[in-house]
């Protein structure tokens, strides 16, 4: 089984964007699987594990001893095909990204996956095979004023047994 680990953003966050990217979708026609999960920001990249209950069990009681903090999204980026509202460096999520990993090593021998080394906080809006649909979108959103200073105190667990987007659910919700 796969997990994933994120900070959840504030239901009225996610209202807004989500509602305006469905909106600015209908001309575009762009692959709405991000939308799967609540909103959010990837604590790190998913990894699959055998030790599942135990590894949910101690990353809920973890999470719930850290204490709501802020961030600041920026405008959106492509990165490829995909579409994200960046994230100002952040020395919370640093901290977390960095103890979770060491966490998971230390309790479960599950090592480091290379991409979390250079890790990119962000929080995705849309995944597609067409960048320039992709592009089309950017240029639509930033555009639009936003809200970029926001609350983080909810952590979500998610699963997938199959590890693609799209296939996640959330199965705890931590509030802090």
């Amino acid at each position: 089984m796969f997990v994933w680990i994120g900070c959840k953003l504030p239901q009225n966050f996610e209202q807004e964007i989500r509602s305006r990217c469905l909106e600015r979708n209908q001309g575009i026609g762009l692959d709405t699987v991000a939308f799967s999960l609540p909103q959010h920001i990837s604590l790190k990249i998913s990894f699959e594990t055998r030790q599942l209950e135990a590894v949910l069990e101690d990353l809920a009681v973890w999470l719930g001893e850290q204490t709501p903090f802020a961030v600041h999204l920026g405008n959106p980026e492509q990165a490829g095909k995909v579409l994200w509202l960046p994230v100002a460096e952040n020395p919370d999520l640093k901290r977390l990204h960095r103890q979770l990993d060491q966490r998971l090593e230390e309790k479960v021998g599950i090592v480091q996956h290379p991409f979390d080394k250079a890790f990119l906080f962000h929080s995705t809006l849309f995944m597609d095979d067409d960048p320039e649909k992709i592009a089309q979108m950017r240029q639509l959103l930033e555009k639009d004023p936003m809200e970029r200073e926001l609350a983080v105190d909810t952590f979500l667990l998610g699963l997938s047994e199959t590890g693609k987007p799209g296939s996640y659910r959330v199965v705890r919700q931590i509030k802090v």
